[in-house]
C-alpha cells in the first residue's frame, strides 16, 4: 500500500485511509471472540459500525456496558445496530417482547405499530443502540414463505406500507425522547414472495417488472417519500430488474443504483444483508462480494468477515476498480447518518448510565403497549369458541426459546396470571409421537373441550420452524373426534388451514407473553377476538 492516497478529500495518510474504508464496514459480531476481534478493528478505526447479537446481549445493563466500551476505543463515533423487529426483547434478555409485524398488521391500527416504534426506539437509545434493522417492508404473499412469514405486516402492499410508515415515525418520536435511533427498512426490493431461506440459499421472484412495482415496491416508495434514512438489501435475485442469472439485489447495479438511486430516487444509505448468509456467501468469494456490493450501491457492509473485506475494499480502491467517486458517495452518506445521530460535528456520544438503562427498558408502560397489541391482534379465523363453561385440557408444542423459561413454564404462568386455574395442561413434541397423542385423546375424553396451541416461529437457518407436522395434524384429528376443538397458532396463519377438523382456529401470530395471555384471555370468554386476518388463507 503506498503511503499517500488521493481519494477524495485531499491527501491522505495510511491510517487516514484506512479508517475512510472503514467507514464502508458494518462489523458483525455473534460471539465472544468476535466481540473481542471486533474491538480491535474499531480501536483502531477500521470500522463505521457494530452490529450486535443476543449472545452479547443477556440484558440492558450487558449491553450499555459493551456499547460504552466500544465507543470509548474507537477514534470513530460507531454506528450500533441490531434486529429489533419485535421489540429489543427479540435480542435483548429483559427488554420488552412485542407482538410480531404480522400481529401488528392483524391489529389494522396504525397506532399500535406507531407506538411499537416508540418503544422499540426508546429502549434500544437507552442502551446507546442507534439503529435498528426495522420496518420489515416485504409484502407477504407467498404462504411457504419460512423466513419472512410472520415477520411481515401483511400480504396487502397498502397495509404494509401504511403500517410501516407508521413504525418509522413511532421510532422518531421515540428518538426525541431518549436519543436519535435510526430506522432501517428492508428488504430491497421486496422478500415476500419467496419460498427458500435466504440464510441457506438463493431465491429467485421472477414476476414482471409490473407486478413488482405494484406490490413488493410499494410499501419501500412510500419509506423513501417519507425519508427513511437507510434500507437493507435482500439477498435474491430478480430477472425483471437485472437480467444476469442468479444475481441477489445486494450485488446488483441495476437494482441498487439504476432502480433505488435514479428511479426511486432514495437519497439514504443502503446496507447489505448480513453477508454472512449463504445466499452469498456460498455463492460468491467473500472479497469479491464485499468489492461489488459496494460497485453495485450499497453504502454499508454488513459482515463477519469486516478485514478481509477492508482489505479487498482498500485494493479495489487504490487499483481503482471503485471509483473515488463511489467511494466518497458512500462515505458521504455514511457520514449524514452519524450527524442525525450525533450531532452536526459528530462528537463521541456521551457514556450510556448502565443503571438508567436498566431501569429504562421494559416499564409498565412498554409492557401495557405490547398488552394492547396483542389484545388487539388475536384473529378468530374460522368456527365458533366453545363457551368457557366445562374444564377444559389445554395441549400446547414445545418450543425452544431464546430468553426466559420454556414454554410450558410460560403457559403455566401466563394461566395463573389471568387466573385461570380449572384447567389441564398437556405438553407434546412438535412431532408427537403416538404415546403422546393416545394421552392427548384420553385427557381430551374427560374433557369439557380442548385446545391445541401450536407454538411456532421463523428462525434464521431453520425454514422447518414454521411447519407443521402431519403427526401433530393427526393428533388434533383424534382430539377433535373426542371433544370440541380449537387450534391456536402462536404464530403463522399459513398452518391453520391444515386443522380442518377443528371447531375453531384462532391465530396469535406470535409466542411472546402478551400474545400468550391475550389468547388465554380469548379463550377463557373474557374478551373477544379482536383481529382481521392480514393474510390471504385457503380454508377449504
Amino acid at each position: 500500500m503506498r503511503a499517500q492516497v488521493e481519494p477524495t478529500t485531499g491527501r491522505l495518510d495510511v491510517q487516514e485511509f484506512d479508517s475512510l474504508v472503514g467507514q464502508l464496514l458494518w462489523g458483525f459480531v455473534g460471539t465472544k471472540d468476535d466481540l473481542e476481534l471486533v474491538g480491535k478493528a474499531a480501536a483502531r478505526g477500521r470500522l463505521g459500525g457494530v452490529w450486535l447479537l443476543p449472545t452479547e446481549m443477556r440484558s440492558p445493563a450487558d449491553a450499555a456496558t459493551i456499547i460504552n466500551w466500544l465507543q470509548g476505543i474507537s477514534p470513530v463515533p460507531l454506528l450500533i445496530g441490531v434486529d429489533a423487529e419485535a421489540g429489543m426483547g427479540l435480542v435483548m434478555g429483559g427488554a420488552t417482547e412485542l407482538p410480531t409485524a404480522m400481529a401488528i398488521g392483524a391489529t389494522r391500527d396504525p397506532r399500535m405499530a406507531y407506538d411499537a416504534g416508540r418503544v422499540t426506539a426508546e429502549e434500544a437509545a437507552s442502551c446507546g443502540i442507534n439503529a435498528v434493522a426495522a420496518p420489515v417492508l416485504d409484502v407477504n404473499v407467498n404462504p411457504r414463505n419460512p423466513i419472512i412469514n410472520t415477520r411481515a405486516y401483511g400480504g396487502d402492499p397498502a397495509l404494509v406500507a401504511e403500517m410501516g410508515l407508521a413504525f418509522i415515525e413511532g421510532v422518531r418520536y421515540g428518538s426525541q425522547r431518549r436519543g436519535v435511533v435510526l430506522p432501517i427498512g428492508k428488504h430491497f426490493p421486496g422478500h415476500g414472495d419467496t419460498t427458500r431461506d435466504s440464510h441457506l440459499e438463493l431465491d429467485v421472484v421472477d414476476h414482471p417488472a409490473e407486478r413488482l412495482h405494484a406490490v413488493e415496491l410499494m410499501p419501500f416508495m412510500a419509506a423513501i417519500d417519507a425519508g427513511i434514512p437507510m434500507l437493507m438489501t435482500a439477498h435474491v435475485a430478480y430477472p425483471a430488474f437485472d437480467p444476469v442469472p442468479n444475481t441477489p439485489a445486494t450485488l446488483s447495479r441495476p437494482i441498487l443504483t439504476d432502480l433505488l438511486r435514479t428511479q426511486l430516487g432514495f437519497q439514504g444509505a443502503v446496507v447489505t444483508d448480513c453477508m454472512n448468509m449463504h445466499a452469498v456467501a456460498r455463492n460468491f468469494e467473500t472479497r469479491a462480494a464485499a468489492v461489488d456490493s459496494v460497485l453495485a450501491g450499497n453504502d454499508l457492509v454488513l459482515t463477519d468477515r469486516w478485514e478481509a473485506s477492508h482489505e479487498a475494499l482498500t485494493r479495489a480502491i487504490l487499483e481503482g476498480h471503485v471509483s473515488d467517486v463511489r467511494l466518497q458517495q458512500a462515505t458521504d452518506r455514511v457520514r449524514r447518518l452519524k450527524q442525525d445521530v450525533f450531532g452536526p460535528a459528530v462528537v463521541h456520544p456521551p457514556l450510556v448510565d448502565v443503571d438508567a438503562a436498566q431501569a429504562a427498558v421494559r416499564t409498565h408502560d412498554h409492557a401495557r403497549v405490547a398488552e394492547r397489541i396483542a389484545a388487539a391482534s388475536i384473529t378468530l379465523v374460522d368456527g365458533t369458541l366453545p363457551p368457557p363453561t366445562a374444564r377444559p385440557l389445554i395441549i400446547a408444542t414445545r418450543m425452544a426459546r431464546r430468553f426466559g423459561a420454556p414454554v410450558e413454564a410460560e403457559l403455566r404462568a401466563a394461566l395463573a396470571a389471568v387466573g385461570w386455574h380449572d384447567v389441564d395442561v398437556l405438553m407434546v413434541d412438535p412431532f408427537p409421537d403416538t404415546e403422546q397423542a393416545s394421552r392427548a385423546v384420553r385427557q381430551a375424553r374427560d374433557a369439557g373441550w380442548a385446545a391445541l396451541l401450536q407454538f411456532n416461529r421463523v428462525q434464521s437457518f431453520d425454514p422447518e420452524s414454521v411447519l407443521t407436522s402431519d403427526d401433530l395434524v393427526a393428533l388434533a384429528g383424534s382430539v377433535a373426534a373426542v371433544a370440541p376443538l380449537t387450534v391456536v397458532s402462536m404464530g403463522t396463519p399459513y398452518a391453520l388451514p391444515l386443522f380442518a377438523t377443528a371447531q375453531a382456529r384462532l391465530c396469535a401470530y406470535s409466542t411472546c407473553d402478551a400474545s400468550l395471555h391475550a389468547t388465554l384471555r380469548v379463550l377463557m370468554g373474557l374478551s373477544a377476538p379482536a383481529g382481521r386476518l392480514p393474510v390471504s388463507l385457503d380454508l377449504t
